[in-house]
């Protein structure tokens, strides 16, 4: 009688593998592609973290100073340099500071 029983519960179990692959497909988990990397490796706020690294915020700059720092190595907009900073001063990487430049004060980022 217990033969019985699990033929019958080994065929019900086949069943409902089987129902389950045509409704919800096979069980195999799907491939997970890679994300695929920038062509140029680094970008914008690697570029001004490498900076920081070599001692180019000991003293405060200003986002027009590190954007001409940058022209030659990383080409790209004034803009594009000041948000990098800024959003690096928020996750804590860089400090925010002022600096008078033509009687004018001016934020600046500091190490």
């Amino acid at each position: 009688m217990t033969t019985e029983k699990d033929k019958s519960t080994k065929q019900i179990l086949k069943r409902i593998e089987r129902l389950e692959e045509a409704v919800f497909g096979s069980r195999q988990p799907k491939e997970v592609k890679a994300r695929p990397r920038k062509a140029e490796g680094m970008a914008l706020p690697d570029h001004i973290l490498k900076l920081r690294d070599t001692g180019f915020f000991d003293s405060a700059k200003t986002s027009s100073e590190v954007h001409a720092r940058l022209q030659t190595k990383y080409p790209c907009e004034p803009d594009r340099v000041a948000m990098a900073l800024l959003r690096l001063q928020r996750r804590r990487e860089l400090r925010k500071a002022s600096k008078a430049t033509g009687g004018r004060k001016q934020v600046a980022y500091v190490s």
